[in-house]
């Protein structure tokens, strides 16, 4: 289960394109059986993989692995975070942030200051979208680390933990997200934080509307006063606000999905919208029905 965000694009295109024309894969696959792994024949797997030193070998048993709950197999994963191949590192990082053993976010907690984040900045924002994923507020303090608005910052990263911020369901998300929204708007020049601030409005409008449950828009100077209008009183709904902005909300939705779940979202939209187009076929032909019995009935009439 390597999971990328390669499904996302197709979630969005489905998402906005009601027009598609219908094809054979519109049909719902078939439903397969979920097969359990046993523990100690993942974990015999990835040792085997890992002692043969193949990358392909390794990959492998991480995929067949990654769903399994399981300390020890955990554990198999945390080494692999220190590969010397970055696509098994990256696997390793996957298999961790979809695992959903408690050993799994303890793992990551603990990966937090290795050097290889710092050295790589597609390795750091999968590992800040890991983070995210867990929603867990023992989380927080890894995710706002370096959290500032700077050239100095990979756009990338940054943009992975304004997100991630948005999974922490505490008061302390939106005011670090407010501070960072306020800070791109004091900043300026090309190169310096106001070069950063349309491309993350966004970022932080998508995470403060699914932290609040409130819908302001990019406007910081809107949601600041909101906020100072309301934080008092606030409290943070256990469940994610929705974005009133369907782009924004499908973005959102698939960036937390793993592919199996994306897929399974594009082929519920196709299930959906093929039901759609079979009502309204059949609405058609009602009013075609009815139209054609209004005529004949005007055809038994006498002119007068």
């Amino acid at each position: 289960m390597i999971c990328t965000l390669s499904l996302a694009s197709a979630l969005l295109f489905f998402a906005q394109n009601e027009d598609v024309p219908a094809t054979d894969s519109d049909t719902p696959p078939a439903v397969e059986e979920e097969v359990k792994i046993d523990p100690t024949e993942a974990l015999d797997k990835i040792k085997a993989a890992i002692k043969s030193e193949s990358e392909i070998v390794i990959l492998d048993a991480l995929e067949y692995a990654a769903d399994v709950q399981d300390k020890k197999v955990i554990g198999e994963f945390y080494k692999l975070l220190k590969h010397k191949s970055a696509d098994i590192r990256l696997a390793s990082l996957e298999a961790l942030r979809f695992n959903e053993h408690d050993e799994a976010l303890k793992r990551l907690i603990a990966f937090g200051k290795n050097k290889l984040l710092l050295d790589d900045d597609e390795y750091h924002a999968a590992y800040i979208y890991a983070l995210g994923q867990k929603a867990d507020k023992k989380a927080a303090k890894l995710i706002k680390d370096g959290l500032v608005m700077s050239s100095a910052n990979d756009i990338d990263v940054l943009t992975a933990k304004v997100y991630a911020l948005g999974r922490i369901r505490q008061v302390d998300s939106i005011e670090t997200l407010l501070q960072l929204s306020q800070s791109s708007v004091r900043g300026g020049g090309r190169r310096g934080r106001g070069r950063g601030t349309v491309r993350m409005r966004i970022e932080v409008q998508t995470s403060l509307a699914v932290l609040t449950g409130v819908e302001l828009g990019t406007d910081v100077l809107d949601w600041t006063s909101w906020w100072s209008d309301n934080k008092r009183s606030f409290k943070m709904s256990k469940t994610e606000g929705k974005i009133d902005n369907n782009k924004l909300q499908a973005k959102w939705d698939s960036m937390w999905m793993t592919e199996e779940q994306k897929a399974q979202a594009v082929q519920d939209f196709k299930d959906e919208r093929q039901q759609k187009r079979k009502d309204a076929k059949e609405g058609e032909k009602d009013d075609s029905k009815k139209k054609t019995g209004d005529k004949e009935d005007d055809s038994g009439l006498i002119d007068f």
